[in-house]
């Protein structure tokens, strides 16, 4: 019995890298679990401890609250079929106990941004759950160009102007940058061949000076050979 407890915790160690964690599902376990790991490893969070399933002691320095926050629901919305990227977003639906509408009222911008830490989405490539935060970086980072848009909206037809006259001068930039280039190839592709025109010529030379002398000497051979005879018919 011992040794078939011993085998199967030894399977289980073996497996345990591939074996996904709750975070690292695209469910609603997965999503509450995720959400547990960023509201704690929020900076501006003062506490958070679980009482009980769905309820949390919680306290923030991003407005006064200190006391229960219960999870009502969650939330799987599944985007997959309409962006490249296959995200999925998440949220967790939540209440903080004892809030009035005039608390709403009074920390309307500071209770919005701590709302969208309950907003998570699902990177299928890395299989985890990400915050807003990390989301957006990512989109950021891949299209720089974001960012600037809503400045030059904002000069009215003046920045779309800017924008346009922007592209084609990164576009005659890029032309040029090629045509460089391509002359650059062009211009040692004419010095190679010039080159090679260079040696086969020296090789004719070197050949033309090859038969001149083989003429040479098959002309002594046979002076040479002419002799022999006098001397012959001599004796």
């Amino acid at each position: 019995m011992r040794t078939t407890v011993a085998a199967l915790a030894i399977v289980l160690l073996l497996f345990a890298p591939w074996i996904p964690s709750a975070s690292a599902q695209k469910s609603e376990e997965g999503l509450l679990a995720a959400w547990e790991q960023a509201q704690k490893a929020d900076p501006n969070t003062l506490k958070f401890e679980r009482v009980k399933d769905h309820q949390y002691h919680f306290a923030t320095k991003r407005f006064p609250f200190d006391g229960d926050l219960l999870v009502r629901n969650g939330v799987v919305e599944d985007f997959s079929a309409v962006n490249q990227d296959g995200i999925s977003m998440g949220t967790v639906e939540v209440e903080l106990q004892g809030l009035t509408d005039n608390f709403y009222r009074t920390y309307a911008r500071s209770y919005t941004q701590w709302n969208t830490t309950n907003t998570l989405y699902w990177n299928p490539r890395n299989r985890e759950w990400l915050t807003s935060e990390k989301y957006f970086q990512q989109v950021r980072a891949r299209i720089p160009g974001l960012a600037v848009w809503p400045v030059l909206m904002g000069f009215g037809s003046l920045g779309i102007f800017v924008l346009i006259l922007f592209v084609l001068l990164f576009s005659l930039a890029q032309y040029k940058r090629k045509l460089k280039v391509i002359n650059q190839r062009s211009e040692r592709t004419l010095q190679i061949s010039e080159r090679n025109g260079q040696i086969a010529e020296r090789n004719a030379q070197i050949l033309e000076q090859g038969l001149k002398l083989q003429e040479a000497n098959a002309k002594v051979f046979q002076e040479m050979l002419a002799e022999l005879k006098k001397m012959s018919a001599g004796s």
